[in-house]
């Protein structure tokens, strides 16, 4: 009898009066259960103040405002991969209509410092030009150099990277340069048929980040490659 008197004490519906006193006595039983605030229909007279409602309302709006932080910032993602896939487009066309290795250098190295906003732009090949002096832009580093040593593994991947510019890497990459150059984008080509980085140089230390996805600059190292190839290959 006593197991009965019990299970039908167990199953009996709370009241008004115990929810109250719940609630009363656990004032922070809303703040652990947030979720629950969004499901709740309170209805409440025109003119009156339920402050439950209005808990609600503010969360709501609180994520309503997440959301369009989130959606202002997809949108400035997606024109800026929108710009970026014009400029790729527009350096295309630029190289089908250049003439011989020097002008489609030229070219290369105009477009990243007009299209890619690069402070600084060169062409680092590993083994010396074996007919004459090398094409403005272009410069010759031994892959085993000190100047390079600094890149660490990252040179060994073969894909691009970005990583942040002390200044005596800065100088060792860009002697001639007037300023400081505080990051760079590192993109493995191949020039005449000599293995070599492009890099690409700005002021900004942030401008190249290490997080910044490579995807368009993998693509830019596949036209140069191609703009660069030894004829016939």
């Amino acid at each position: 009898m006593a197991g009965n008197h019990d299970s039908e004490t167990q199953s009996a519906p709370l009241s008004a009066a115990a929810v109250s006193d719940y609630l009363l006595a656990n004032p922070d039983f809303f703040q652990a259960h947030k979720a629950l605030l969004t499901k709740l229909d309170i209805p409440h007279p025109a003119g009156g103040a339920v402050s439950l409602v209005e808990r609600q309302v503010d969360i709501l709006r609180q994520e309503t405002r997440r959301l369009e932080r989130r959606l202002v910032e997809w949108m400035e993602i997606a024109q800026e991969n929108d710009r970026l896939l014009g400029h790729l487009h527009g350096l295309a066309v630029a190289l089908l209509a250049a003439v011989g290795h020097e002008e489609r250098l030229r070219v290369l190295l105009h477009r990243m410092r007009d299209d890619f906003k690069a402070d600084a732009v060169t062409l680092i090949v590993y083994e010396p030009a074996a007919a004459g002096p090398l094409p403005a832009g272009c410069r010759h580093i031994a892959r085993d150099d000190a100047a390079l040593k600094d890149l660490g593994a990252s040179l060994g991947t073969g894909r691009p990277f970005c990583r942040v510019l002390n200044p005596a890497l800065s100088r060792q990459l860009f002697p001639e340069a007037d300023e400081t150059l505080g990051s760079a984008a590192f993109v493995p080509v191949a020039a005449w048929a000599t293995p070599g980085l492009l890099v690409l140089a700005s002021t900004d230390p942030k401008h190249f980040h290490p997080a910044l996805d490579t995807t368009y600059l993998s693509r830019l190292g596949a036209l140069a490659n191609a703009a660069l190839a030894e004829p016939g290959a």
